[in-house]
């Protein structure tokens, strides 16, 4: 099954992707997210889902597009791990 990555262009198309994920959920905490996506692993779908997360949720809170950046920089692994033939 293929899931459709946003455009990198498109930055409500990114934020809504962003937005699928609760890093905060997924590892108990804001520090716990917070240091999970600071590690940069992009090991593991999670991993990379989180990063984005939380550069989307930083970005919030600066009020930058940083977002943006952060996802051209992630598609390659994003593709890797959601993409099939």
């Amino acid at each position: 099954m293929k899931t459709e990555l946003p455009d990198p262009e498109d930055r409500e198309a990114i934020i809504a992707f962003a937005q699928t994920f609760n890093g905060y959920e997924h590892h108990g905490s804001f520090s716990a997210c917070s240091k999970a996506a600071k590690t940069q692993s992009r090991d593991s779908i999670e991993a990379i889902r989180n990063e984005l997360f939380f550069a989307y949720r930083t970005g919030n809170h600066v009020g930058d597009d940083s977002i943006i950046q952060v996802y051209k920089e992630l598609l390659p692994h994003l593709q890797r791990f959601l993409e099939t033939d």
